[in-house]
């Protein structure tokens, strides 16, 4: 099973984000539904002991509840040819998010053997919300400079362990384990 963690999104944010869906053409958006902010990609688990091992690792952590603050649209363009870009939405990296993003990811990387994904690289909080095939510069320009809804900071009180499940359809994302954090 492929599994990673992240931070599930509260109706407002859901409902804010959502909002942008449909504000240009050829976009294969994302359903709301499968919005969440990936906080540590974990990669293919196939042993129950290893499992165990990530749940015992998560359990450990204490932090303070993160702030999300929605930041504005932006995009990642591929690196192989031919890839669509990927369109997000950026969240503010808020201190308690960071040091969240920082505990989860040594806990994992303890807790995972050398053969597991070590996912050090930058983290840049953000919300996938859909794909962009052969974007020419103008599209480009015009969804960065979509305007957001106004939303409020949302508190967040825990983060997920998600298994990730490809269907035909595009991804589900199942809820195997809520981690409650504390002030």
């Amino acid at each position: 099973m492929r599994l990673f963690v992240g931070l599930e999104l509260p109706p407002a944010l859901l409902h804010a984000i959502g909002e942008l869906r449909g504000g240009l053409p050829d976009v294969a958006w994302l359903p709301p539904e499968t919005y969440h902010l990936t906080l540590h990609f974990i990669g293919a688990v196939t042993h129950p002991h290893l499992l165990e091992e990530i749940h015992h690792a998560l359990s450990a952590i204490r932090a303070t509840p993160p702030v999300l603050r929605l930041d504005g649209p932006g995009l990642f363009t591929p690196t192989r040819p031919n890839a669509p870009d990927t369109l997000w939405v950026g969240c503010a990296p808020d201190d308690t998010l960071m040091t969240l993003r920082e505990k989860v990811r040594k806990g994992l990387n303890r807790a995972i053997p050398a053969g597991g994904e070590r996912n050090s690289r930058h983290f840049a909080p953000h919300v996938t919300i859909g794909r962009m095939e052969r974007p020419d510069q103008a599209r480009r320009q015009r969804w960065l400079a979509t305007t957001l809804p106004a939303t409020e900071a949302r508190t967040i009180g825990h983060f997920t362990l998600f298994q990730s499940i490809r269907h035909t359809d595009g991804p589900f994302y199942e809820p195997l384990e809520h981690y409650p954090l504390h002030f």
